[in-house]
């Protein structure tokens, strides 16, 4: 027999749910009040790859850096490279009312299709930072951590 009486644990067993219903109700508010909706054009399709980070990593890492030339990654670390897809478009933030390039690592559209060029997604934009996006289920990439091969010509 339980030390807790029947009632304690329906109190109990309440507020913790009221705990879960707040927690919901917090993020939804708090996303309608920081975020607005916005739909997309992708406009630029990469495949990049990276060096895989140890498995146990420290709270000081440098930042992985991402390159189009995987053929050089693999020669250089073989097996230890990933290979992913990233998508690329151009949003207006409501923060400042300026467009902005944004990266997100991803390689279906909203209808879980391949992406591809043209195709339209939703992302979110911070009303507060300028250059603060999401979709709030692919990482996003900064434009300093693609490394391009220099293009032949230059």
């Amino acid at each position: 027999m339980s030390k807790f009486s029947p009632k304690a644990i329906l109190i109990a067993l309440v507020v913790m749910m009221l705990v879960v219903v707040l927690l919901f109700v917090s993020w939804w508010v708090i996303r309608i009040a920081l975020y607005t909706p916005q739909t997309v054009s992708i406009d630029r399709i990469d495949v990049l790859c990276s060096k895989r980070p140890p498995r146990r990593g420290h709270a000081f890492q440098p930042t992985r850096k991402w390159s189009s030339d995987c053929g050089a990654l693999r020669r250089q670390f073989g097996s230890h490279v990933s290979e992913h897809t990233f998508i690329s478009f151009t949003y207006v933030s409501p923060a400042d009312n300026k467009s902005y390039r944004g990266t997100l690592q991803r390689s279906r559209n909203d209808r879980n299709q391949s992406a591809g060029t043209g195709d339209r997604i939703e992302i979110e934009a911070s009303r507060l930072m300028p250059e603060t996006f999401t979709d709030w289920s692919s990482p996003s990439i900064a434009p300093e951590n693609v490394i391009r091969p220099p293009t032949a010509g230059k």
